[in-house]
């Protein structure tokens, strides 16, 4: 299975913004890249919570510093946080990569009172057309507490880079251990596959609860804490996320996310957060025998592939999965998302509950 990646293109900038999955892991191929166009959904900046402090996110990088004696407008200089500070006052940046991207680098860096290490994604704005989703992904990040959700622990801002400081998490990706395990008889065992899905969705109840709608979730985008076989998951790359009222904002319009996971509701470009559960249903899908329900040589046969929704639970992977893990995904994976199960449904499915035993 080729890896996809999320592209979000900007109209009156034309420039594109990466996403975490471009940061966090080393240079990987272009394949499926999916254009999408238009921003929505920017909610107010709020403050950064930092151990027991609060502060206003901001920062500056390892190459520039300010003097305080200075006269600078830092909303103007600092669009995204709207304050100028020294990452380096806070955190010890090491020259240690643990990933690339086409807009920035993230490393270890070991925060000077607690000694403790972390990792920090330096994004260079320059680089950066419209920073909007980068200030969106910030201020959810910020709101965000949940065990299977990536913490961040700073924000900062200077005049050349937007530096996110987050734990640490040193498993790689999900999609490396699809990768890894899939064979002809399929990819993870039925209870392997259980143990990632219920935490994924306990991640995406938490966020639909505050209400705030991924709209990525993918493979690429899923981290195990460490190299551990059973590792605990973080569901990572805010960019494309936002907050959402149904009753307040309507349904949702543009078509966000990257091809083998977005639903036939999101390409038709009127939907709401049900679409998360589309794609978890896609993951679970792929963890149980090792390909995508919907594929396709390019995104334009994907998407003719999603809208049409057919799907076999099929072949010698599948001979060996129970009933109950197959109407799983069938319950996930509905045209009409009316039908479709939400997370805590999902979590109560008979395939879960019986995982657990």
């Amino acid at each position: 299975m080729d890896r996809p990646q999320s592209i979000i293109y900007c109209p009156p900038c034309n420039n594109s913004v990466p996403s975490d999955e471009e940061l966090y892991s080393p240079t990987k191929p272009q394949h499926h890249d999916y254009t999408v166009q238009g921003h929505s959904g920017l909610p107010v900046m709020p403050k950064t919570i930092s151990g027991n402090t609060t502060t206003t996110a901001a920062s500056s990088s390892t190459d520039s510093y300010l003097s305080p004696q200075h006269s600078i407008d830092e909303q103007e200089l600092c669009p995204v946080t709207g304050r100028y500070a020294n990452i380096d006052d806070d955190y010890h940046i090491s020259p240690n990569v643990l990933g690339k991207g086409h807009y920035g680098i993230v490393r270890e860096c070991t925060h000077r009172a607690t000694g403790q290490t972390l990792a920090v994604k330096s994004i260079e704005k320059s680089k950066i057309g419209r920073l909007d989703h980068l200030q969106r992904e910030i201020s959810l990040l910020a709101i965000v507490d949940h065990s299977s959700v990536m913490r961040m622990a700073d924000s900062y801002e200077d005049a050349d880079y937007v530096h996110i400081v987050t734990e640490k998490y040193a498993g790689g990706e999900l999609f490396d251990r699809i990768v890894d395990s899939t064979n002809t008889s399929g990819c993870f065992s039925e209870r392997d596959a259980a143990g990632v899905i219920r935490s994924l969705l306990e991640a995406v109840s938490h966020l639909h609860s505050n209400g705030i709608v991924h709209r990525d979730i993918k493979p690429e985008n899923i981290l195990y804490e460490s190299q551990q076989k059973d590792a605990a998951i973080r569901l990572i790359d805010f960019g494309l996320s936002r907050t959402h009222d149904v009753k307040r904002d309507g349904m949702m319009a543009n078509p966000v996310g990257t091809a083998y996971y977005m639903s036939p509701e999101v390409l038709k470009g009127s939907y709401d957060k049900s679409c998360d559960l589309w794609a978890v249903g896609v993951v679970a899908f792929i963890l149980l025998c090792g390909y995508p329900p919907f594929n396709g040589n390019t995104d334009e046969d994907i998407f003719a592939a999603t809208r049409r929704g057919h799907f076999l639970c099929a072949g010698v992977a599948w001979m060996i999965k129970s009933d109950e893990a197959m109407d799983f995904v069938t319950c996930l994976l509905r045209r009409d998302p009316r039908k479709r199960m939400n997370a805590e449904e999902a979590l109560e499915h008979p395939w879960l509950s019986g995982m657990s035993l």
